[in-house]
């Protein structure tokens, strides 16, 4: 498990902080280590006594972005659980956590977005089977929460398998919507023409309102 920032070295910290800021602000590509160093107050050589290289650095600063996804997350399991002990309104509140953090930093976002291929094969397809998997710890809980929300409301309520809705299609369908709004948001920034206009929280919500409480009573 990646250790929390707070847990790590002070310069670590700094550049990790720095990396995020120059990051999201500009993108990977853009900003060279040393732009980063600087920031941080520190070297270049500083920056590799922690991390191999910049895709290193990058995994490190996106895996933080998932963690704070995920603290949102965890808070809205908490409320949800103590408001009610459905699952099916549990996957609802983490949903519309993820989608309104999403909305309050759409510049986190995009840059998740746009990276996370760039980050996941190194600049390269071919570094793709080389990367560190376990720099993406922070997206691989935030994937297990919704699996696992699926499981418990595929046992919840035996009608959906009935229906035809299985936990693996329910929890591709949560993810799928969540992406149709963040995602549907970079793009429709960036090419408005092609794109349109993104998906509304509230109908990505609407529609999964609609699969997991199929008789309409929430």
């Amino acid at each position: 498990m990646t250790a929390p920032l707070a847990e790590r070295p002070e310069v670590e910290q700094r550049v990790l902080r720095a990396a995020k800021k120059l990051f999201v602000a500009q993108g990977i590509a853009k900003t060279p280590l040393r732009t980063v160093a600087s920031e941080a107050g520190t070297s270049e050589s500083g920056i590799l006594r922690f991390f191999k290289d910049k895709d290193d650095l990058a995994c490190a600063v996106m895996d933080l972005c998932w963690v704070d996804i995920n603290d949102h997350i965890a808070a809205a399991l908490r409320a949800g659980s103590e408001r009610r002990d459905d699952p099916r309104f549990q996957l609802m509140e983490v949903v519309r956590a993820i989608l309104e953090h999403a909305a309050s930093d759409r510049r986190q976002m995009s840059f998740l977005i746009s990276h996370f291929h760039y980050t996941l094969s190194g600049g390269s397809d071919e570094a793709a089977t080389e990367i560190d998997h376990s720099r993406f710890t922070g997206y691989s809980e935030y994937r297990q929460t919704i699996d696992e929300l699926c499981a418990r409301i595929a046992a919840y309520d035996p009608s959906l398998l009935e229906a035809g809705i299985t936990q693996a299609g329910l929890c591709h369908l949560t993810l799928a919507l969540v992406y149709g709004v963040t995602g549907g948001w970079y793009l429709s920034e960036r090419d408005p023409v092609i794109h349109g206009p993104g998906l509304p929280m509230e109908d990505a919500l609407s529609v999964l309102r609609n699969v997991v409480y199929p008789n309409g009573t929430c």
